[in-house]
């Protein structure tokens, strides 16, 4: 939880910072992503505040010659509704899948 009781999820993604950013504007659709490059805010068409986003890039993991990139990524959201928040987080998860099993 943040200072005013919103929800902060840190996740770690493996990918880059400019992998990131590339996503990002596409995963949130017809939402308003604005800043860089290591803090984003995302926002209705109306300006209501939705989330505030934060990178950090991480060491890479290793393992023997494969390297992997982390990336460590603070979502805050402003104090949105429930239903909001779940629609934030349903775009963010939809835009960064990577497929798989």
């Amino acid at each position: 939880m943040s200072r005013d009781g919103a929800p902060v999820i840190v996740l770690e993604m493996g990918c880059t910072a400019g992998e990131f950013i590339a996503v990002l504007p596409a995963a949130m659709r017809d939402w308003r992503v604005g800043g860089g490059p290591d803090a984003w805010r995302v926002s209705k068409a109306d300006g209501t505040a939705i989330a505030n986003i934060h990178i950090e890039p991480r060491p890479d993991r290793r393992i023997g010659a494969l390297s992997l990139p982390v990336l460590s990524v603070r979502l805050d959201l402003d104090g949105v509704s429930e239903a909001l928040a779940a629609e934030f987080l349903r775009r963010f998860e939809r835009g960064f899948h990577r497929g798989g099993g």
